[in-house]
């Protein structure tokens, strides 16, 4: 399951357990003897916390939803105590209004902090796009590589069932920034192609870090700064920058390797022209469980030639099929 839906599944188990316990504490404790006075009080008031997370990790929507499930506790347990004295009832109703005061405030404020962060996280991708963009400048013999590979890489997460919100956004940056540390090499070796001298291969197998060390500190970036950092590993772990091997290698790097080759292998260089994608295929075929990752192999035999051939003539590329 992947990783960032298992955190959302996580925070909302964390937050329906709140609401629940919170509940539980609130039937249990009387509300008659004085001498429990403050550990009903004390119930009540925390009813005001999953209302708050939920408002934080899941905007309006949770906020809501976790409004509403307080207030049918809140309220059944009112209606289990109508014999209570009429003062004590109406402050039990006033705790009602109160969560929905503070969950609207907790909207409202999370929600615009979220819209600037969002809007932050827009001029930073921006920022990356324009450094990916004019790295492609540079390779003419490579335009529209990353846009190619991103959705190649997107095509095989969704045949993988990767298709969660946070985990396809991850995927997207993480394939069309991939090479973006390339930006800091010399044309002599960017653009040289094939026989590149022992000093020359040392600076490119540089950019996979210097790659993840621009995308630095964007923390809604973490994933994909990884799969930056790891996009030349292979499965056997002959790989660089590090080495890693099988699951060790974060999964959109595995799913990236398989979409990174097809796109080399297909489409003309200086040094070869295009192979068909067959002759792509077969390649791929034969490093299964070497350089790539079987599963992502697998998925990769079940898309149809036709979805690689319409994505990528959406990028400048007409795919041969044998």
């Amino acid at each position: 399951m992947p990783f960032k839906l298992v955190k959302r599944q996580g925070k909302i188990a964390v937050i329906g357990s709140l609401i629940a316990g919170t509940a539980v504490l609130h039937f249990m404790v009387p509300t008659g003897p004085p001498s429990w006075s403050w550990l009903h009080v004390l119930a009540q008031k925390l009813y005001y916390v999953p209302v708050l997370m939920a408002a934080y990790c899941f905007g309006v929507r949770g906020g809501l939803l976790a409004a509403s499930a307080a207030t049918v506790f809140f309220l059944t347990h009112f209606l289990m105590d109508r014999g209570v004295d009429p003062v004590r009832q109406a402050e039990q109703l006033g705790e009602i209004g109160s969560i929905w005061v503070i969950a609207a405030a907790a909207m409202f404020l999370f929600n615009r902090d979220r819209c600037a962060l969002e809007e932050t996280q827009k001029a930073q991708e921006e920022t990356l796009t324009v450094l990916a963009s004019s790295l492609e400048l540079r390779e003419h013999e490579t335009a529209l590589h990353s846009s190619r590979v991103r959705d190649y890489t997107l095509l095989l997460a969704r045949r993988m069932g990767l298709e969660n919100g946070e985990i396809h956004d991850q995927l997207r940056a993480g394939a069309y920034f991939h090479d973006v540390g390339k930006i800091g090499l010399p044309d002599s070796i960017l653009l040289k192609g094939e026989g590149l001298s022992e000093e020359e291969w040392k600076a490119v197998r540089l950019h996979p870090e210097s790659g993840a060390a621009l995308i630095g500190k964007m923390s809604f970036l973490d994933e994909a700064r990884e799969m930056v950092r790891s996009h030349h590993e292979k499965f056997d772990g002959t790989g660089y920058p590090t080495g890693l091997a099988g699951e060790g290698i974060p999964v959109g790097a595995r799913i990236f390797a398989v979409a990174d080759v097809l796109d080399a292998l297909t489409t003309d260089r200086p040094y070869r022209p295009a192979s068909s994608f067959r002759e792509a295929a077969d390649v791929i075929a034969k490093e299964r469980a070497t350089h790539f990752d079987p599963a992502v192999v697998d998925a990769f035999f079940e898309i149809p030639f036709r979805d690689w051939a319409e994505a990528a003539l959406r990028n400048g590329v007409t795919l041969r099929e044998a």
